[in-house]
This record gives structure tokens, sequence and C-alpha cells, in this order.
């Protein structure tokens, strides 16, 4: 195991790290002749899933539950997991507008109650 004294040391390390600097090529243009502002350091896309949880009313759930499993069958399958209903809810979210105006009014709806 790693003993607190080496995360510490390995935290200050961490701390004492400069941002990338710019590449020499963008730092000797001028500042006005550069065509868009490029950041000095990028974040790296997080590897790992980010685990959501929420609180359903029980009819909600059932009516989850139920949907999934009429996706089952029409699917031919023992089950579909419900989490994959609404990984693909989100997913479609994103790439329909039309959803996005849906889900928009309705979470309008239930925030001004």
């Amino acid at each position: 195991m790693t003993s607190k004294a080496e995360l510490a040391a390995r935290a200050a390390r961490l701390s004492e790290r400069q941002p990338a600097s710019r590449p020499a090529e963008a730092a000797a243009e001028p500042p006005g002749e550069s065509q868009a502002v490029k950041p000095l350091h990028r974040a790296a896309p997080r590897a790992k899933p980010v685990r959501v949880t929420t609180d359903l009313a029980p009819q909600s759930y059932r009516g989850l539950l139920a949907y999934s499993a009429g996706l089952a069958e029409d699917l031919g399958r023992a089950k579909v997991p419900h989490v994959e209903v609404i990984r693909a809810l989100i997913a479609e979210l994103h790439t329909n507008p039309g959803l996005q105006e849906t889900i928009s009014k309705a979470v309008r709806a239930q925030l001004s109650k």
C-alpha cells in the first residue's frame, strides 16, 4: 500500500506542475494576428463512467419496468435492463431537437409547481 507520506509527496508534485506552455510558433505571432485564441491546457476526457442516482415515484418506476419488459418481449429477450432504456433516452436527447423541446417544456412545468 502507498504510505501517507508518499501520497502527500505525490500531491505536492502534482500541485506544482505548470500548465502546458504554448507552442513556439504560436508565441512568435504578434497578438493581433492570431486567428483564434487557443486554450493553454485542455483537461483529459473523463475515462470512468459517472454514476447518477435518482428517486422515482413508484408509478414512474413501474412504468419504466413495464416498458423495459415490453421491449424485451418485442426483441425476443428475457430482459432489457431499465438502465439501457435510460441510456438510450439520454443519447436520443443529445441528437433529437424535438425531444429536447418536449423535455424542456416538461422540466419547466415541473419546476414551476
